[in-house]
């Protein structure tokens, strides 16, 4: 049972081939770099602007209860000053690092996320819903190649974890 704080996230994720041709050129997102702490459920992120100012620094514990399917995590967040997220990002964590930006697709909008470093080249987005229903009356965009919502590989958790050859396996496999 999760504390009084914690919320109920629900969303859904798709696999693109490559960022959309509406945002390649965009100076219009968030630079997202989320450290996942050793050994914990917890993640740090700093959100900052295309120009490097931060936009918010966050704690955040996210995890699926066994009772969850796989459009649904418990979350928790934590807003932080510079001085409290300056000594937690002295803790040993693992690195992700992405662009997000916003799409419209018919009506409903997308976060498209554009991974850095060794996973460079993915690119999912996601959205969330306030209820199941609502969740799962989502057509598949346009612009994604497949749903990946119930494989665990693509979420935040898992692709941290990644080693050097798992990162260019999973890109291989997703191109192929």
């Amino acid at each position: 049972m999760p504390h009084k704080y914690a919320q109920f996230e629900l969303e859904r994720r798709w696999l693109l081939a490559a960022l959309p041709d509406a945002l390649k050129n965009s100076q219009d997102f968030q630079l997202i770099e989320d450290r996942y702490l050793s050994g914990t459920p917890l993640r740090l992120r700093r959100m900052t602007d295309a120009n490097g100012a931060v936009t918010g620094l966050k704690l955040t514990q996210k995890y699926q209860a066994a009772d969850q399917t796989a459009y649904a995590t418990t979350i928790t967040n934590f807003y932080l000053d510079e001085a409290s997220y300056a000594l937690l990002e002295t803790l040993p964590a693992k690195v992700l690092v992405k662009r997000r930006y916003k799409l419209m697709d018919g009506r409903f909008q997308f976060s498209i996320d554009q991974f850095r470093g060794p996973l460079e080249g993915l690119v999912l987005a996601e959205i969330e819903q306030p209820d199941i229903a609502s969740l799962l009356a989502i057509p598949h965009p346009t612009f994604a190649r497949r749903e990946v919502t119930e494989d665990p590989r693509f979420t935040g958790g898992e692709l941290v974890g990644l080693t050097p050859n798992q990162c260019q396996q999973l890109l291989w496999e997703i191109r192929n």
